[in-house]
């Protein structure tokens, strides 16, 4: 049996507690397996095509997605149950997470096997988890999960502890070849709670044959992205340059807490559920924001990454921040008329010699420990679904956290991405199971601060109340 650890003392379960937006920033730095080449010093392309190899015989069909079919063949290795299961995935739906929920629905099932997965965006995801893990019985029993929420999860024993299982599975789902560094980031307080699937960093994506014709280098400041921005708007190439996903609902969160880190702040005081969202640096990280609305659409406060991608296929952007599992339709010959002018750089720090404003993310799966289902086969699933050909199935939309498949993968971000997390090592939001409730809270007054509705100062001063109560609420406060 796998123990779970208990619940820390005012971290008890329940339904009042929040899901929230965002991504968790990780750090990976042992890449020296990926063999990629230059094509300048910061843009970067892959070689060739990624292959996989089967060597289990697969179980049966699936009972299908309720999203589609489309999954590659994938073998499903799984101890089949010998009376009726249904077991129900909860997983949003993007180009870069459907293959890993595909490999399983439409692979595992069998006579007595039934695998679904309902359709729902992230923030329908975010809220589904929060009620089903809270709750007595689960509704849902494998859980797709990220940074900001998988320390709730685990803290609360919503989700179960993986470590006994990845010993007796280690050999057969060959889990050693998941890099240990992004196994680490679905580990909370010294247990596995997940298995990641792909990872992400943050790109600064642009235009070079824009910029070539311009003379203009990829900015590494913001004083040089204004400038980059300037010069495209003063040659009428295009009006607003400029596309950063700036949603308060889902992404204004951690473009402030990337400006404020580049600058030396942080969310919280170092050890201690103590916010900092309203120091001089916040407002600094802030105001620095701000200084490239000019260079944006109007209507920026309402995009997130699908609209920032739809700027830049269409041309109506020349550069901006994505991250690698958004980057897949805009390089994608089919969907976008500019695939092949696009280059790819670590984004630029706010000041010269500061942090870039990039982070690290994982997706995986864990098992619901309130499922009726045997947690041995929702694990073993979980494996299936990260494993070596569902893994290649996502290439070239996502980078999967199997790293040697990158070696031959014909992936144009990649490169780029992989020179990101060597040469700037970006640190991961830290794991606290409070980070979902502040995020939660915090989007409304920063996205005032972001939009000039209101004074950066008191609207920073909001935000820092609403984080202190929020964890106060968590049972979080010290």
């Amino acid at each position: 049996m796998v123990g779970t650890p208990p619940v820390p003392p005012g971290r008890a379960s329940g339904p009042g507690s929040r899901s929230s937006p965002g991504i968790q920033e990780l750090v990976v730095t042992d890449l020296s397996r990926i063999r990629l080449r230059s094509a300048t010093r910061r843009r970067w392309v892959a070689t060739a095509a990624v292959s996989t190899v089967l060597v289990l015989p697969a179980t049966g069909c699936g009972a299908g997605s309720e999203v589609g079919e489309s999954s590659a063949d994938v073998t499903c290795d799984i101890d089949v149950p010998t009376e009726p299961v249904t077991v129900n995935i909860l997983a949003y739906n993007s180009t870069a997470t459907d293959p890993f929920t595909n490999a399983l629905t439409a692979n595992c099932g069998s006579d007595t096997l039934e695998l679904k997965h309902p359709a729902t965006d992230l923030a329908g995801q975010k809220q589904r988890a929060v009620q089903s893990l809270s709750g007595n019985t689960a509704s849902y029993d494998l859980i797709e999960q990220f940074g900001t929420v998988y320390p709730l999860y685990a803290a609360r024993g919503w989700t179960a502890p993986l470590d006994d299982y990845i010993d007796t599975y280690a050999d057969r789902y060959h889990l050693d070849d998941i890099d240990p560094k992004l196994m680490a980031t679905h580990a909370y307080e010294g247990h596995q709670y997940g298995l990641p699937t792909y990872w992400s960093v943050n790109h600064l994506v642009y235009r070079e044959d824009i910029f070539d014709s311009l003379g203009l280098d990829a900015p590494t400041t913001f004083e040089e992205l204004r400038q980059a921005a300037e010069t495209i708007q003063e040659a009428g190439v295009v009006e607003h340059p400029l596309a950063v996903p700036m949603s308060p609902s889902n992404d204004i969160q951690g473009l402030f807490g990337q400006a404020l880190r580049s600058l030396g702040g942080d969310y919280f005081e170092e050890g201690e559920p103590v916010p900092t969202l309203d120091t001089p640096e916040a407002v600094e990280a802030v105001n620095e924001v701000r200084s490239l609305m000019p260079y944006m659409s109007p209507q920026v406060m309402s995009f997130s990454s699908p609209e920032v991608t739809t700027q830049l296929q269409t041309g109506q952007a020349a550069m901006g921040f994505l991250v690698s599992g958004r980057l897949g339709p805009l390089v994608d010959e089919t969907k976008s008329p500019h695939a092949n002018d696009f280059a790819f750089a670590t984004p630029p720090s706010v000041r010269e010699g500061g942090t870039p404003l990039s982070f690290l993310s994982t997706d995986g799966f864990a098992v619901a420990t309130n499922s009726q289902a045997d947690p041995e086969l929702l694990f073993q699933l979980a494996a299936v679904a990260t494993g070596e050909e569902a893994a290649a199935s996502v290439i070239p939309e996502a980078l999967p956290a199997r790293l040697d498949l990158l070696e031959d993968a014909d992936i144009p971000f990649a490169a780029n991405a992989v020179e990101t997390l060597e040469e700037v090592d970006p640190q991961p939001l830290t794991p606290v199971p409070y980070m979902a409730d502040v995020y939660s809270v915090i989007g409304a007054p920063l996205g005032d601060a972001f939009a000039g509705d209101r004074p950066v100062q008191a609207a920073l001063d909001e935000a820092q109340a609403a984080a202190v109560q929020a964890i106060e609420d968590g049972g979080y406060a010290d």
